[in-house]
This record gives C-alpha cells, sequence and structure tokens, in this order.
C-alpha cells in the first residue's frame, strides 16, 4: 500500500516537471499521505534575501499574507531549515519544546490562528545561494508528524529532489532560451522582471546601476520598492494590476512613467503563458530609464517587448517622433483604413486607450 503511494506521488512530480499543475497535485498528494493540513514550497535566494518562488495549499490568503508581512524574517523554523542539506528533514518537534511553541508569536499568534501548528520540513534543492524546501503543516487539533510518516517522508525523497531539479533546470533552459537573458542584461537601459508581490525574478545589470543610485526606489529584502509611503503605494497597485490582467500574449503599459522614484518607469504587463513568466504565472517586465539621459527608441526592443509586427512597430516609432497616423499612411503608401486599423492593433496590444498613452509608453522604453 506504501509503496503504491510512493510511486503514485513520484508520477505525479516527474509529470510536473512540465506541468505546474501536476506538480501541485503532486505536493498535495504527498501532504496528504503524511497527514498534514497543507503545504507551503519556497525557493529562496539567501544571498539576496528573495523569495524565487512560493506554492503554498493554504486558502486563507489573509494568513499567507501576514505571515509573509510580519513572521516570514523572524520565523524561529528557518534557520534549521537554511543548515539542512539537500534530501534532508526537519521535524520542528524535535527542535523547539512545547513551552517554547505556547509562547513563540509565530505559532501563537500567526500559525494557531490559521488552524496549523506542527510542521515536517524538507531540503529538495541547494545550489549556490539558493535552496528550495517544502513544508508540511499539521492541523492544530493533531499531534506531531510520527516516526512512520517520517520514514514514508523519507522513502520518497530521493524521487522528490530529482524532481525538483529536473523541474528546475527545465524551467531554466525554456526560460533563457525563450527570452535570451544574456541578450537583456547588454541593454542600456534598466530591465527587471517582478511578480504581484514586486519580488525580483530576473535584474540586467543597468536595472542594478540605476537602482543603486536612486534615491527613492531600491531593492528591500528581495522586493522591487519605493522609500516614500504614498509612491510605494502606488507602484504596488501599479504593478498588482499588471499581473493581474489577462490579454493575449504581451499586453503593455498600464502605467509609464513612476516620476516620484526619480526614475522614468514602465510596467508591462506579461501574459502567464509567455515564456518569461516563471512557473506559468503571471509577471510584470520594468523597464527603468534615466530621464536626464539622451535617448531613442530600438525597433527590436519595441516590437521584441510589446509582441508587434513589423508595420505596427515603424507605426509606434513614427507616433513616438510626434508624426500622425496620416503621416504614416503615406509614408507607407497605404490607405488611412489600413493605417487606423494598425494603429487600432496597436492600443489593443498595448493595452492603452488613447494615443497620448501609447506614446507615453513608448518614451518609457527610450534607450539612453
Amino acid at each position: 500500500m506504501q509503496g503504491t503511494a510512493i510511486q503514485r506521488i513520484a508520477g505525479l512530480l516527474y509529470d510536473g516537471v512540465l506541468s505546474p499543475q501536476a506538480w501541485y497535485d503532486g505536493m498535495d498528494a504527498f501532504k496528504e499521505a503524511v497527514g498534514g493540513f497543507n503545504f507551503h514550497q519556497l525557493t529562496v535566494d539567501v544571498r539576496h534575501g528573495s523569495v524565487l518562488e512560493s506554492i503554498t495549499s493554504a486558502s486563507d490568503d489573509k494568513g499567507v499574507k501576514n505571515y509573509e508581512q510580519h513572521y516570514a524574517l523572524a520565523d524561529e523554523r528557518v534557520p534549521a531549515m537554511m543548515r539542512l542539506g539537500r534530501g534532508e528533514m526537519l521535524l520542528d518537534h524535535e527542535q523547539f519544546s512545547e513551552h517554547h511553541m505556547s509562547r513563540s508569536a509565530l505559532y501563537a499568534e500567526c500559525l494557531a490562528p490559521m488552524g496549523m501548528k506542527y510542521t515536517m520540513g524538507l531540503m529538495l534543492r541547494v545550489e549556490g545561494s539558493v535552496q528550495q524546501y517544502v513544508g508540511f503543516m499539521r492541523a492544530v487539533d493533531r499531534p506531531h508528524f510520527s516516526n512512520e510518516e517520517r520514514e514514508f517522508a523519507m522513502q520518497l525523497m530521493p524521487d522528490v529532489v530529482r524532481a525538483a531539479h529536473l523541474r528546475d533546470r527545465v524551467g531554466l533552459v525554456a526560460r533563457h532560451a525563450a527570452l535570451g537573458f544574456a541578450a537583456l542584461d547588454t541593454l542600456p537601459q534598466g530591465i527587471a522582471v517582478v511578480d504581484a508581490q514586486c519580488r525580483v525574478q530576473y535584474s540586467n545589470p543597468t536595472a542594478d546601476r540605476l537602482l543603486a543610485r536612486s534615491g527613492a526606489m531600491g531593492m528591500r529584502h528581495g522586493c522591487l520598492s519605493c522609500r516614500d509611503a504614498y509612491a510605494q503605494a502606488r507602484w504596488q497597485s501599479i504593478v498588482s494590476a499588471a499581473c493581474a490582467r489577462q490579454g493575449a500574449g504581451m499586453a503593455g503599459a498600464l502605467q509609464p512613467a513612476l516620476g516620484a522614484c526619480g526614475l522614468v518607469v514602465s510596467v508591462l504587463p506579461i501574459n502567464a503563458q509567455h515564456p518569461l513568466a516563471l512557473r506559468q504565472l503571471p509577471m510584470a517586465l520594468v523597464v527603468m530609464n534615466d530621464p536626464t539621459a539622451p535617448c531613442g527608441l530600438a525597433p527590436r526592443l519595441v516590437a521584441e517587448v510589446l509582441g508587434l509586427s513589423p508595420a505596427e512597430t515603424r507605426l509606434a516609432l513614427l507616433l513616438a517622433s510626434g508624426k500622425t497616423v496620416k503621416d504614416f499612411a503615406a509614408a507607407e503608401d497605404v490607405s488611412w483604413h489600413t493605417a487606423r486599423t494598425h494603429q487600432k492593433n496597436l492600443l489593443r496590444k498595448t493595452g492603452c486607450h488613447r494615443q497620448q498613452e501609447l506614446v507615453g509608453l513608448l518614451l518609457a522604453l527610450r534607450l539612453g
């Protein structure tokens, strides 16, 4: 019976190398097999203090957000997890006494209201400063994990570790092949990819330099944020909206500039099916420019970032230079109707409602 369960869960996780849903189903089945209440898988860069991926079965969104905002940095389980090697396990009842748990802010004020107490932690990957681990949490009215449940998890561990490694390699190769990060690294404007919580998944050297010089915007705990509270609220709203948008391919900018941060910042929604969307989650592409730098527009960047056809790209560049749709029709020797069709496609693909918004977006993509 136990062997059948191990084979079924391992099969789901191997399927999850290419399928996010199968990976989730595999972890959920693993959780059920060890008597867990829910699971939380995290991939973190401990050097930069950034969360690269977060997957949880918890339905209490407010509770998860409360943990991330107020308890994650002081979670006493994390240092013990960080000391684990790949394929090793932690049981928190062996680390902390019942007396400690009853007086701990994490256990008493955060986990208990969410209906959880004991944790089984497994280290899946350790590669340089990147660590990936999963925690299975026990319901608050259940005893701690048993020796039998520990043994089951350890029998499954080799397959879990191998599947996690394959999943990461396949995802990395696919993203790099599709996007050409090497090309992004050489761009003279700052490029970053963030998730809905503003956690940075990628940033190029120019972005790092611009943020280092900016007095109002920078990296904090792996997140791109503004130091001014009002600007931060606006920034978070813009990024959340960008990640929530649904569209075909790559959508466009929601806000062409964020002048309060001393940079010209464009936020471009990335559809969940785009290769840049990590684990098929919606992401936002952030383009940063120094507003004092001389500028020009790179046709290839405009076309690739906004997903435009060659004709749409030429129209976009003309509009950004102050020309009109009528000028485009004359230059291309096409009818006014055809030119207007290209303009409508431009607005649709970029998510802009007016030509003025489109021009603002294009200026935010300028090259210094």
